[in-house]
């Protein structure tokens, strides 16, 4: 997991590493390994740094010299509208400017005088993450890796009847049946079973035509006709709900 502090004040990028070294440890201590903090003396550091996808979560300082956090969450979002953002503040005065950009929160400095707000805003974050960043585990080459559900394109059965995830640069073959597959998937909101023991991340949809799903990477995933109707549905629910 990798997380991204944006301040122009060392101390304050301190305290907020600390403070979430704290609530991870106690929290959740099984990913304490996995979480990556990069921090950012000014905004435009950030984003010579940014592309989507590469962070989980960005802290942004509204205050920072030359380019604002709340300057930077906007083009941000021009590039990844999921990407959850929290604003670090000493006024609640642009709490109505973070809807422009969905703000997840805003955190009051300083944050040990406001550690209740911190707690909850972070649980709310991370019981979000930790579903989200589910991995399932894979031998590639001979080494176990870990690959994220979210970074899965879409799922289904090679020519070798092999179970085949789909990247987007790759293409990894597991001996795993699709049946255990399709129960994780079932934990998550993002993949729906679209044709028989095909599942697609709706995530990387770019459109729906009538028998196929055109991904945004540029492959087809065919529908079955006869789950056309549901699928549809739940695609259209996903969407207005993301």
């Amino acid at each position: 997991m990798n997380i991204a502090i944006a301040d122009d004040l060392e101390k304050d990028r301190q305290a907020v590493i600390a403070q979430l070294q704290q609530y991870i440890n106690q929290s959740y201590p099984e990913i304490v390994k996995d979480v990556i903090f990069d921090e950012f003396s000014c905004a435009e550091d950030l984003l010579s740094n940014f592309y989507p996808g590469k962070y989980d979560l960005l802290i942004l300082d509204i205050f920072m010299v030359d380019m604002t956090g709340m300057e930077a969450a906007e083009v941000i979002r021009r590039q990844d509208e999921r990407v959850p953002i929290v604003f670090l503040t000493t006024s609640q005065d642009y709490l109505m400017e973070g809807y422009r950009v969905f703000a997840t929160g805003y955190l009051l400095k300083p944050l040990e005088e406001h550690l209740e707000e911190f707690f909850s805003t972070m649980e709310h974050i991370f019981s979000e993450l930790i579903s989200e960043n589910r991995c399932i585990t894979a031998v590639i080459n001979g080494n176990e890796v870990n690959i994220p559900l979210k970074k899965i394109v879409y799922v289904d059965i090679n020519d070798r009847h092999k179970l085949s995830l789909h990247l987007l640069h790759m293409e990894v073959e597991m001996d795993d049946s699709y049946t255990s597959f399709q129960e994780l998937l079932a934990e998550t909101e993002n993949f729906i079973e679209c044709h028989h023991r095909i599942s697609v991340n709706m995530d990387y949809i770019k459109r729906m035509d009538t028998d196929d799903f055109i991904m945004k990477e540029g492959s087809r995933v065919p529908i079955s006709r006869r789950r056309q109707k549901e699928v549809k549905a739940t695609y259209m629910r996903y969407l207005v709900h993301r």
